[in-house]
Parts: C-alpha cells; sequence; structure tokens
C-alpha cells in the first residue's frame, strides 16, 4: 500500500539529495546515534539521528543542534524543501523489528524513507503489502496504515526518514486513495490517531 513516489514534489526533491545524505551518513559513527526513546515500539537495536522534528517525544530535541552541526548539508538540503517538517537518519542493526503501528500525525502530513543503505533482507510491511527499500528511491506512505519494519539482513539499515505537508492537488489525491483504500479516519480519530 505505498503511493505513487512522483506524484508528490517533495520526494522528488528528496531523490535529488541521495549522494549528499549518503555522503554525510558515512562520516558519522555509530555514537552519533541514540536510540529510540521509546522502547517498548520496537526489538532490537533501532537508531537514530533526528535533524528536525515536528512532533516527538520529550527529551529527544536536545539533539537537534548536535546533529545538525554533524549534518550541515543535509539540514541545509531539507530545510530548504519548504513542505519538509522532520527529518533524520533512522538505523536499524541486524534483528531490529519495529513493531506494527499506526503514526499519530495530522492529516496532511505524509512519511517518506529515502534508502541510504539497504542490505538485502531489509523489509516493510505496509497493509498487507511487503516492500523494501532501494537505495537513492523513496517509499512514500500514508502513516494511517499499519505498518512495520524488520532488518533479517546480516548489516545495518539506513534510511532518511522525512515527514512533509502536502496541500491543494497533492492532499485532494491523498484523501481520494484514502477513500479507495478504506483508511477509516473517523477509527483514528476516536483512536486519538489524528492530530
Amino acid at each position: 500500500m505505498l503511493l505513487a513516489a512522483d506524484q508528490f514534489a517533495f520526494t522528488v526533491r528528496l531523490e535529488a539529495g541521495f549522494a549528499l545524505f549518503q555522503r554525510e551518513l558515512r562520516q558519522l559513527v555509530r555514537e552519533d546515534f541514540d536510540p529510540w526513546p521509546d522502547p517498548g515500539a520496537f526489538g532490537g537495536e533501532w537508531l537514530t539521528l533526528p535533524l528536525f522534528l515536528a512532533s516527538h517525544p520529550a527529551r529527544i530535541d536536545r539533539h537537534f543542534a548536535r546533529n545538525q552541526a554533524k549534518c550541515p548539508l543535509s539540514t541545509e538540503f531539507l530545510s530548504a524543501i519548504p513542505s519538509v517538517v522532520s527529518a533524520g537518519f533512522s538505523w536499524m542493526e541486524s534483528g531490529c523489528h519495529i513493531y506494527p503501528h499506526v503514526d499519530a500525525k495530522p492529516l496532511n502530513v505524509l512519511r517518506a524513507h529515502l534508502g541510504l543503505e539497504v542490505p538485502d533482507g531489509s523489509l516493510m510491511r505496509v497493509g498487507a503489502d511487503q516492500h523494501t527499500w532501494r537505495e537513492g528511491r523513496v517509499l512514500v506512505f500514508d502513516g494511517f496504515v499499519e505498518h512495520e519494519t524488520a532488518n533479517t539482513a546480516a548489516t545495518r539499515r539506513v534510511v532518511l526518514l522525512v515527514d512533509a505537508v502536502i496541500e491543494g492537488g497533492e492532499f485532494d489525491s491523498l484523501q481520494a486513495w484514502r477513500q479507495e483504500h478504506g483508511v477509516d479516519l473517523e477509527r483514528m480519530r476516536d483512536r486519538g490517531v489524528v492530530m
């Protein structure tokens, strides 16, 4: 249940920055990353390096300035895309599993993953469909659809995780897709997921 990445302007820009993001990622070391602060959301080792996040768990924002200083070109590039409201590197070690969940977010925010280091055996399920990332390519999906990720490869999987606000025709297209695919927004509101 992926969305067509080429129908959103921000995804084209993300793919154009692939070489820059990958270059800055390769200058980082494991100690630059921090475990995701909600250990109940995953099993194994999930490390993140958030650059900026519109909404986030408490205490994670204290790392933004440090991370932006370590990745100045990525921060500048991402900040220049007007619709991008959150961005950071997401590292899953071998054996990591991020459990099934839906995202709590506004209706007009989409989640995208840009593959930076993608070994065979790194998988993502969105709805009933299973996918894998490709280096330099964006996977874009509606976070209101249940999803999970797993890394069964022997090496780390790293993606650039991005949230973007979509408006106008892009938002209308997303709402039509939601209706066509049975995404129950009223149920999401009842669960407190829609912000």
